[in-house]
């Protein structure tokens, strides 16, 4: 078990990268969507395997490994979702927009790009808690900070707010996993801010033939 999950997380990386570099991707919509969510399912499917393989003991033991691989494995969504819509939007035969349509498409294109990002780490937040019981998740300012029963609106919400780095304080993540997964999220927050400017310009301002 020492080298169980290093080595299914090197295969994870492996079954991304061949995904990401395919050229499989110039095959249409469908295949790009199956390419999308391919590493994930993937991963998927190995933790759907490791419950059936290892008695709830040994997952418990080595519960840690198991945070790390889910983690990597629903990170892994990012750059395949930058990819697709990178892809979707040199597709888009913006020559033939006005003006107008070309500013509405962007300030849609950052919007669709930002809740993505959200709903991510939504599903991320929500996971991590399913998995760790009352071990990982958010306390409640509003509760005497006691543990809240995280569902998808609350998940949101708190997404929503470390996304913008609002830092309301109504809600407080603890648990070592909980606080990487804020960290990352305002990281990716940043960078996701400098890939959409990047998108929007080459949308806006295209100057292919």
């Amino acid at each position: 078990m020492t080298f169980f999950f290093p080595l299914q997380i090197l295969l994870l990386l492996f079954i991304w990268w061949q995904l990401f570099s395919s050229s499989l991707w110039q095959r249409g919509f469908l295949m790009r969507l199956l390419l999308f969510a391919g590493p994930f399912l993937f991963g998927l499917g190995q933790m759907i395997c490791f419950t059936h393989l290892f008695s709830l003991e040994t997952l418990r033991q080595y519960r840690q490994a198991l945070y790390l691989y889910s983690t990597i494995n629903s990170l892994l969504l990012i750059p395949q979702w930058y990819k697709l819509m990178w892809l979707f939007l040199t597709d888009l035969p913006s020559r033939r927009f006005s003006e107008s349509q070309k500013l509405l498409t962007a300030v849609f294109l950052a919007a669709l790009m930002i809740l993505a990002i959200i709903f991510f780490f939504t599903l991320y937040y929500l996971w991590i808690d399913s998995l760790s019981g009352y071990a990982q998740g958010l306390r409640s300012a509003m509760f005497n900070y006691q543990p809240v029963l995280l569902d998808f609106a609350t998940a949101f919400y708190f997404s929503f707010v470390c996304y913008f780095s609002l830092g309301y304080g109504d809600l407080i993540p603890y648990g070592a996993w909980f606080h990487c997964l804020v960290f990352l999220e305002c990281l990716i927050s940043l960078i996701n801010t400098g890939i959409i400017i990047i998108y929007a310009y080459n949308f806006l301002f295209d100057r292919r033939e």
